[in-house]
C-alpha cells in the first residue's frame, strides 16, 4: 500500500453462492445490484475492479433461462466489473417415489470450475500487486486456502462479506481479516429496482 493513497480494492463474488444464500438465508428472490454492493463493501477506498464468478448461459427458453440472461447482459453494464464463467455439468440423480416406490431419473446441472477461478484469481492478483484488500463475498469453505495462502504470503488483507446461515462457512469467516454479515439491513440500498430487471 503507498502512503497517502486509499487502498486498492478487488471484490470476488461467487455469484450461484450468493444467489442462494439470498434466496435460502433471507428467504428473498430479489437480485442484488452486484455495483451497489461491491462499493458499500468497499467504503471509503478505491475499486479496482469487481470479479463476478457465475455459470453460462442456461439452454433452453424457458422463463429461467431467460431471466438467467437478462442477468447476466446487465453485468455487461456495470464499470470495472469482469464476468467469469464457469461450466454447467449435467448429473444424474435417482430417487424413488416415496409414495409409490418407483424409481425415477432426473438430470440436474452441477456448477463446476468456479470456485477454482476465484482461488486462482484471487492469489495470482495478489502475486501481482494488483490490489491491497481482497472482498471475497462467498460463504463457501473451498475457498479457504485460497484466503490463507493471500494472508500468510503476500501483505495484502482479505474481508469475507456473506449472508449469516448455514451455507457460510466457520472455517471461511475465521480465515477472514474482516467480516461482514450481509443482513437485510445491510443489503437495503443494494437491491436493483423493478424497472432494471425488465
Amino acid at each position: 500500500m503507498t502512503s497517502g493513497n486509499p487502498p486498492r480494492v478487488a471484490v470476488f463474488v461467487d455469484g450461484s453462492n450468493l444467489y442462494f444464500a439470498v434466496r435460502d438465508g433471507l428467504h428473498r428472490q430479489d437480485i442484488i445490484d452486484v455495483e451497489k454492493l461491491a462499493r458499500k463493501l468497499t467504503k471509503e477506498r478505491q475499486l479496482i475492479r469487481i470479479y463476478y464468478y457465475h455459470v453460462p448461459r442456461l439452454e433452453g427458453d424457458s422463463e429461467v433461462a431467460r431471466r438467467h440472461q437478462a442477468f447476466l447482459t446487465r453485468l455487461g453494464y456495470v464499470d470495472y466489473l469482469q464476468l467469469r464463467l464457469g461450466r454447467l455439468v449435467p448429473r444424474l440423480v435417482k430417487l424413488r417415489c416415496q409414495s409409490c416406490g418407483k424409481d425415477i431419473e432426473h438430470t440436474t446441472h452441477v456448477q463446476k470450475g468456479v470456485d477454482t477461478r476465484i482461488a486462482v484469481d484471487m492469489v495470482g492478483l495478489a502475486l501481482l500487486d494488483t490490489y491491497d484488500v481482497a472482498i471475497l463475498v462467498s460463504g463457501d469453505a473451498d475457498l479457504v486456502e485460497a484466503v490463507n495462502f493471500v494472508k500468510e504470503h503476500t501483505r495484502k488483507y482479505v474481508e469475507n462479506a456473506f449472508v449469516m446461515w448455514q451455507g457460510w462457512a466457520k472455517n471461511l469467516r475465521e480465515a477472514a481479516d474482516v467480516r461482514t454479515r450481509l443482513t437485510e439491513e445491510f443489503l437495503s440500498d443494494c437491491w436493483t429496482q423493478k424497472d432494471e430487471r425488465e
